[in-house]
């Protein structure tokens, strides 16, 4: 959302961030809520045509999403029990990660350091988005999923 919204000091980090997954440079993938949470953000903006082109942009640069299934869901309410301070989303994308073994995600919500596992990477720290993308700040091969 900040890659493409309106002006903000995350916007150009998050653009290196797809751009490393397009170059297929860093191994990512996103889920089916962060195409919700993309939808729900423009539509309640009313720019649900920036909402479109934002979520149809992240479903072909992410194909295929992961699905939010049973199995990810069942994970929810030890979760909530575990970090109630956090919001039901954050929890779906925590439990997402834990099913699927992802060990990192990429996001400026430091709620998600209370959790530990998946480790956050904030794309606003400029050495943990160096460490992501590579010494050099650009793409290479010190990525990690």
């Amino acid at each position: 959302m900040y890659a493409g919204g309106a002006e903000h000091p995350l916007r150009q980090p998050c653009r290196r961030v797809l751009a490393a997954a397009e170059a297929g440079t860093l191994a990512a993938m996103i889920s089916a809520e962060v195409v919700q949470e993309i939808l729900h953000r423009f539509t309640a903006l009313r720019r649900p045509d920036l909402g479109r082109q934002m979520s149809q942009a992240a479903l072909d640069l992410f194909a295929p999403v992961l699905p939010i299934t049973h199995a990810v869901m069942a994970r929810l309410p030890p979760l909530v029990e575990r970090y109630p301070e956090l919001a039901a989303r954050d929890l779906v994308h925590v439990a997402t990660c834990v099913e699927e073994g992802i060990t990192l995600i990429v996001s400026p919500d430091r709620g998600f350091d209370r959790v530990g596992r998946p480790q956050r990477v904030d794309p606003g720290d400029p050495g943990a988005l160096a460490a992501l993308l590579g010494d050099t700040g650009r793409p290479g091969a010190g990525s990690r999923p």
